[in-house]
């Protein structure tokens, strides 16, 4: 690649394993590279953790764009990408993508379909010449390496080990919000980033809220409270859920709700194998649910992917065709939800093994009354 001087071309690489994989899942659907244009994507492609750059995937290397903000950054996060540095108007995104593409000799380009704007579109179409194709990228981070399970594992022990000291230090007259605090400063404490989501703390009639974001409600002492939160670990997140009871005095429905909200849970997460239709793992939460009389109530799906994203392919819902394969990570959450009174949910981060599956998150789910 003459055209790049040496001043431009940062540092050399080589294709990684998940790059090659990003390659083939383009070629099959009739693209010899892929622009990658979401945060996600090229952190799990390229490692870059920046929040500016263009990253283009060809047969022959993996290509991380970026201005003089970051290409200290690039150079140490992206060993095996050929870091480029776009810093002038002769050497603007836009020319080095376009350079690249006539040396090696592409004719059409695939890009994440679900993730590129229009006016983002409009705009690489006007300035690259070539051809582009939509691309589904879902199976890409399905099957979670060693290396991803370790991390996955540590960020589900965060949250484990968070949960329980919660248990320890929330009562009476807290609000909603003042345990959100104690739960994002304990997750930084034991190692995490951040939160992987906006964190639910979801307490007596607002338990009946399955996304009721912590509020400045005031936590009685007859109680339900559902807590939902997750941690960002080396990228990747946990997704955990646990319901308890501030005391005794709460309400006998909702602790006849959660008997058959853990039974529902725990057949479920039984059930969980390769080879078995994720639709499937949903009817069994649900059957027994509506054997229950509570069918009505249960109106989200049982589970989803986890990894980079808080929500990622496969889902487990009644409508999905997908089918569970080892190396898979999931969620398995069945809840009810009563208006003005409550709500039971208990989720957990399953990895789906060659015989199995294993729980990533391990914390202790019988019915647990604070005071």
């Amino acid at each position: 690649m003459i055209w790049f001087y040496n001043k431009y071309i940062e540092s050399g690489g080589h294709m990684n394993i998940k790059s090659k994989k990003c390659i083939e899942i383009a070629n099959r659907q009739g693209a010899q590279a892929v622009l990658v244009t979401s945060t996600h994507n090229k952190f799990y492609l390229t490692g870059f953790t920046g929040t500016t750059s263009t990253v283009l995937i060809t047969s022959k290397n993996q290509y991380i764009l970026v201005d003089f903000r970051y290409i200290d950054q690039a150079k140490n996060q992206c060993f095996d990408s050929v870091v480029l540095l776009s810093d002038d108007a002769e050497h603007s995104v836009m020319n080095l993508l376009n350079q690249i593409i006539a040396d090696e000799d592409i004719q059409i380009i695939g890009f994440e379909k679900d993730q590129l704007t229009v006016d983002e579109f409009d705009t690489y179409k006007s300035m690259i010449k070539v051809e582009f194709l939509g691309l589904n990228l879902n199976e890409l981070r399905l099957i979670k390496s060693l290396e991803e399970i370790v991390i996955m594992q540590k960020a589900a022990d965060i949250v484990d080990e968070t949960i329980e000291y919660i248990i320890t230090v929330i009562k009476p007259g807290m609000t909603e919000s003042e345990v959100d605090l104690l739960l994002y400063n304990k997750i930084r404490t034991l190692g995490a980033k951040s939160f992987s989501f906006n964190t639910i703390v979801a307490s007596g009639w607002r338990g009946a809220m399955p996304h009721g974001v912590a509020s400045d409600k005031i936590i009685e002492e007859n109680d339900f409270v559902t807590i939902d939160f997750g941690a960002v670990y080396n990228g990747y997140c946990s997704d955990l859920t646990r319901t308890f009871a501030m005391s005794q005095k709460a309400d006998d429905q909702l602790k006849e709700i959660y008997a058959i909200v853990l039974k529902a849970q725990t057949s479920a997460l039984q059930a969980c194998r390769p080879g078995v239709f994720t639709r499937e793992i949903d009817k069994i939460a649900r059957d027994i649910i509506t054997a229950a009389g509570y069918g009505d109530y249960f109106k989200h799906g049982t589970g989803h992917g986890l990894g980079v994203l808080i929500h990622e392919a496969p889902r487990l819902n009644q409508l999905s065709t997908e089918v569970l394969m080892e190396g898979m990570v999931v969620t398995v959450e069945p809840g009810i939800y009563i208006p003005n009174l409550g709500g039971v949910r208990i989720e957990d981060d399953v990895l789906i093994t060659k015989d199995g599956c294993i729980r990533l998150t391990k914390s202790d789910k019988q019915l647990k009354y604070i005071r």
